[in-house]
C-alpha cells in the first residue's frame, strides 16, 4: 500500500522538482502529499490519515482513492468497509479506474452496505474500460462463467488477453485453458503451452484455482476431477488458500480421490493459516465438534468470528448461538 501511495505521489514530486509554475492551491496539495508519504515512511499512519482525510475533505478525489484503499485493506489503519465505501464511491466518481475495482469487491462482498452485484459488474467493466489489468481479469470470469451477465466466452477472451498484456499472470493462465479447450477463440496447445509459461513467470495461483473450479464443477465443460486435482494442486503449491481449501474438501468427499481425513485437515489447516474464511469455518465445526481435531470452543469461536467478518453465512448463525 505504501509503495502505491508512493506511485501516486510521484507526479507531484516530479511537477516541483521540474520548477514549473503551478497554482498555489495545487502546490499546497502536492506539499501536503509530501508530507503524508513522509508521515507513511516513518509509520506515522495516524498523522499520514489525518492529512489526507484533510486533503479529501476538501475535494481532492485522488487522496479519496488513497484513503479508500487503506481502509479497505486495513493494513496501516484500522480496518473500516464502512469509510472505505465511501471514500472509494468519491474517488470512482471522479474516474479512478482502481477505486471502481475495489469498490465493485466491497459492493460484490456486502462490506460497508449492502450486497450489489449488478453495480459492481458495471464499475468493473467502466474500469476495464479505462485500462485497469484487474478489473479486466474479473470482467474476464464474469463473462466465461455467466456471473450477472451474458456467458460470452469471446469477450471473456478479450478481456482476459487485455489484462495479460498487462502482465496478468492469471489473465494468463485463463487464456491458455480457453485456447487449450477453443472456447471463444480457436483451439492451440501450442498458445495454450506459451502462455502457461508466461503464466508461471508472473504468478497465477488464482488462474490455476479458477482453472481447477471450471474442471471440479463442469463448468461449460465436463466434469472431470483428474484435472481439478491438478489444476488446484497448481495453485495450492503457488500459494492460492481458496485451492488449498477445495483440495481438503476433495478428500472430505472423495471427489475423485480417496478419502483421507488426515490429509483434509492439513489443507483446511494451511488454507485457513493463508486466510481462507471457508477452511476457517470448516476448522471451526471440527474444533467445536472434536472430529478431526481436538475439541477447543475458544478456538472454534475465534475461527467462526474470523470467517463470519469475510462473509461467510454458516458462521454468522453459529456465532447467534454459540
Amino acid at each position: 500500500m505504501v509503495r502505491n501511495f508512493a506511485r501516486k505521489c510521484l507526479a507531484s514530486s516530479l511537477v516541483l522538482a521540474m520548477g514549473l509554475c503551478i497554482l498555489p492551491s495545487l502546490a499546497r496539495e502536492i506539499i501536503e502529499f509530501r508530507k503524508a508519504k513522509q508521515a507513511f515512511d516513518a509509520k506515522h499512519y495516524v498523522e499520514a490519515e489525518k492529512i489526507l482525510l484533510n486533503l479529501a475533505n476538501a475535494g481532492n478525489t485522488r487522496a479519496a482513492g488513497i484513503l479508500g484503499d487503506i481502509y479497505m485493506e486495513g493494513k496501516v489503519v484500522p480496518q473500516n468497509y464502512i469509510m472505505a465505501r465511501v471514500w472509494l464511491e468519491k474517488a470512482a466518481a471522479a474516474g479512478d479506474a482502481k477505486a471502481m475495482n475495489n469498490l465493485a469487491w466491497l459492493l460484490n462482498m456486502g462490506f460497508g452496505g449492502p450486497q450489489e452485484h449488478k453495480r459492481a459488474v458495471s464499475l468493473r467493466e467502466r474500469a476495464a474500460a479505462l485500462g485497469n489489468f484487474g478489473a479486466q481479469y474479473k470482467m474476464g470470469l464474469y463473462c466465461m462463467r455467466g456471473i450477472d451477465t451474458k456467458l460470452d466466452y469471446s469477450r471473456a477472451f478479450k478481456f482476459f488477453e487485455s489484462s495479460a498484456k498487462g502482465g496478468n499472470g492469471n489473465a494468463e493462465c485463463l487464456l491458455a485453458h480457453l485456447y487449450e479447450r477453443g472456447m471463444g477463440v480457436l483451439k492451440s496447445p501450442e498458445k495454450a503451452a506459451t502462455l502457461m509459461k508466461s503464466a508461471k513467470l508472473h504468478g497465477c495461483a488464482d488462474g490455476e484455482y479458477q482453472v481447477g473450479r471450471t474442471y471440479l464443477l463442469g463448468l461449460g465443460i465436463p466434469k472431470d476431477y483428474g484435472k481439478a486435482y491438478y489444476w488446484l494442486s497448481e495453485g495450492a503449491a503457488d500459494g492460492n488458500p481458496h485451492a488449498m481449501n477445495e483440495l481438503g474438501v476433495m478428500h472430505v468427499n472423495g471427489t475423485g480421490v480417496k478419502v483421507d481425513d488426515k490429509k483434509a485437515v492439513d489443507w483446511f489447516l494451511k488454507a485457513a493459516k493463508k486466510g481462507c474464511p471457508f477452511a476457517k469455518y470448516t476448522l471451526a465445526e471440527r474444533y467445536r465438534t472434536g472430529v478431526g481435531l481436538p475439541q477447543d470452543l475458544k478456538k472454534a469461536k475465534s475461527l467462526y468470528e474470523e470467517s463470519a467478518k469475510f462473509g461467510v453465512e454458516e458462521a454468522r448463525q453459529r456465532l447467534n448461538v454459540f
